[in-house]
């Protein structure tokens, strides 16, 4: 019985050291050196994120979009409920690495810390000429993975937008207060934006 004793020491060290070792893997998830790069410099905070790269990313609150001009109307941090409302976040990404996969969730949380709802999506840029390119987001739904919708963006540089909506219309009875809009890229936090809605 005894003679067992140190085998079985042994092959508890070594499972000890394997989890002691894979740790680091398990809390680190599918980040990449730009969202590492980008969260390791206090990024978090501020509405605009670049990396050493120049890639990057600016996000911008607003109300509506102009139909015929595309401009950004009412853009700012603080908003008011009404009968019908709604807040709009868009993410501008910019200096995007063409063939190259981003994992994007877009979070909004509540006054009291908790997430209402996230959107998450994966957007890959192919340079289709010098100065043409094609994004398609795959946008990935919630509970069932399998169920994704696509989009495709054109642009003449490379970059893309993504966008994200937040219902304030005063049949939601939204809680007035500090909210947070924060995006996460490749899994680590590199922005949280806060803004407030009154009554």
């Amino acid at each position: 019985m005894t003679r067992g004793r140190p085998a079985v020491q042994n092959v508890l060290t070594i499972l000890t050291l394997i989890v002691i070792g894979a740790a680091p893997w398990s809390f680190s998830g599918c980040s990449s050196p730009e969202a590492d790069q980008m969260a390791s410099k206090a990024l978090v905070d501020a509405s605009a994120a670049k990396d050493s790269s120049g890639f990057g990313l600016d996000v911008t609150l607003c109300r509506k979009i102009g139909s015929k001009t595309g401009r950004r109307i009412g853009a700012g941090t603080e908003f008011r409920m009404a009968k019908k409302s709604r807040i709009r976040a868009l993410v501008d990404f910019t200096a995007v690495r063409p063939e190259r996969d981003y994992t994007v969730h877009l979070v909004w949380i509540r006054p009291d810390g908790r997430e209402m709802f996230r959107k998450y999506g994966e957007a890959r840029q192919t340079e289709l000429t010098a100065d043409s390119f094609q994004t398609v987001v795959s946008w990935l739904d919630g509970v069932d993975l399998h169920q994704v919708k696509t989009d495709t963006l054109s642009s003449k540089t490379p970059e893309f937008t993504l966008e994200s909506r937040f219902n304030t219309s005063l049949a939601k009875q939204r809680e007035p207060g500090t909210y947070q809009f924060r995006v996460y890229l490749d899994r680590r936090l590199v922005s949280e934006n806060a803004f407030t809605l009154e009554g």
